[in-house]
């Protein structure tokens, strides 16, 4: 029943992609009310945290409870909060299971500029996934803690494109598991004590960022690296999302010369090793 629930007297909008703990955190705040009565009120009847996208506790009834709440329609809150529709039809937004539980999105605040423009100055979690990491209009990399200014690596700039459109166009839910192997392979190579050509152009990236005031220079966090390899991760994730060269016995071959360094200065690995098949390579 919501015929005794009346509208808040705030109700900010939310953002696309928003989880649906940032949304009930910022309208609990703008009403003064605790998170946790806000959650009563809904009927799941616990706390959120703001990276909180959950929606096991939650039953249909809870829809028509917060459209009461917000003065917004169930379309327009599932819409913009995606996680919503599983509440309506649990079943038919399921991931498949290699994606569910190895690519789930990523929650990372919204691009703090964006939101400033749209009057909105409290924190926004968005549940996104990686090709969705770098803000295009303010220039701001989006999938680490620090939103770093991009204005100095336009390599960054130009390959977040190419995973957007590699996206796109294969249409398939395991790009995302794609780039999580691609980077792990990136990642395996920065850390390589023996420096390539490719830790010249890391190092130099790292160098335009500021200061981590936390962290040891000689070894950055997860963040930085993510960034720091970001056109090579999409390098290797469009060839590891290609029919023909996955698994190809030229794989090795083909990532080098689309690395534009030497055969010889690729960095060992098992995931470019000849007859080497991803893990994903059998999909339909």
């Amino acid at each position: 029943m919501t015929s005794h629930l009346r509208t808040l007297p705030v109700t900010p909008p939310p953002i696309h992609g928003e989880t649906i703990g940032s949304y009930l955190n910022r309208l609990a705040d703008a009403n003064h009310l605790p998170i946790g009565h806000l959650s009563f009120l809904i009927g799941p009847n616990r706390r959120h945290r703001r990276d909180d996208n959950r929606v096991g506790h939650w039953s249909p009834a809870a829809l028509p409870r917060l459209a009461a709440l917000t003065g917004r329609s169930i379309a327009v809150l599932v819409h913009a909060l995606p996680a919503l529709a599983a509440v309506r039809e649990p079943d038919r937004h399921r991931p498949p299971l290699a994606v569910e539980e190895l690519a789930e999105p990523r929650r990372r605040p919204a691009c703090r500029l964006c939101m400033a423009h749209r009057g909105v100055h409290g924190l926004v979690v968005r549940s996104t996934g990686p090709h969705e990491g770098v803000c295009h209009r303010h220039r701001l990399w989006l999938l680490g803690g620090d939103q770093h200014d991009l204005s100095a690596l336009p390599e960054i700039m130009c390959a977040d494109p190419r995973h957007r459109r590699l996206v796109g166009r294969r249409k398939d839910p395991f790009i995302a598991v794609d780039y999580l192997h691609a980077r792990k392979i990136t990642t395996q190579w920065f850390r390589e004590t023996d420096p390539s050509p490719l830790h010249q152009r890391w190092t130099r990236r790292l160098d335009t960022l500021p200061e981590d005031s936390y962290g040891d220079p000689r070894r950055p966090d997860e963040d930085r690296i993510e960034l720091a390899t970001y056109p090579e991760t999409i390098t290797l994730t469009s060839l590891f999302a290609s029919p023909h060269w996955r698994g190809h016995h030229g794989l090795r071959a083909e990532a080098a010369q689309r690395l534009a360094i030497p055969g010889q200065d690729l960095p060992p690995g098992p995931g470019l090793t000849a007859g080497w098949r991803h893990p994903q390579a059998d999909r339909a």
